[in-house]
């Protein structure tokens, strides 16, 4: 194969793989005129790029525990970048997360801000 065939070979690729990559980026799946806040102790945290992701358990208005589900976040990169570490939102510690609903199906979230207990604030 030659390097011209290469070469406008992969830039054909990169163009059709572009909008797929774009897609993953798209915001749109989420109501951002909601930013509902909620305060619980962290059930389970994903700290990893490309986002991160975590689970809150929350006192409910009936006065019962359930889990809030926060499905995606700003990348773990940027966050650290913020000062906002692994280890400063640890399972079982107390936070109070901003989230944004999934347009279709409003029982989980993005995270929009997370205030630690110290009172320290990342968005």
């Amino acid at each position: 194969m030659s390097r011209k065939s290469l070469f406008t070979g992969g830039f054909a690729a990169i163009f059709l793989l572009l909008p797929v990559a774009w897609a993953h980026h798209s915001f749109a799946v989420y109501d951002f005129t909601q930013q509902i806040e909620f305060t619980g102790a962290v059930d389970s945290i994903n700290f990893k790029n490309p986002h991160i992701a975590m689970t809150l358990r929350v006192t409910n208005a009936n006065g019962e525990s359930e889990i809030v589900d926060f499905i995606e976040g700003a990348p773990a990169n940027m966050l650290a970048r913020k000062g906002l570490r692994p280890a400063m939102v640890a399972v079982g510690e107390e936070v109070t997360i901003f989230g944004s609903p999934l347009i279709e199906d409003p029982s989980k979230y993005f995270i929009r801000r997370i205030r630690l207990s110290d009172g320290s604030e990342f968005d």
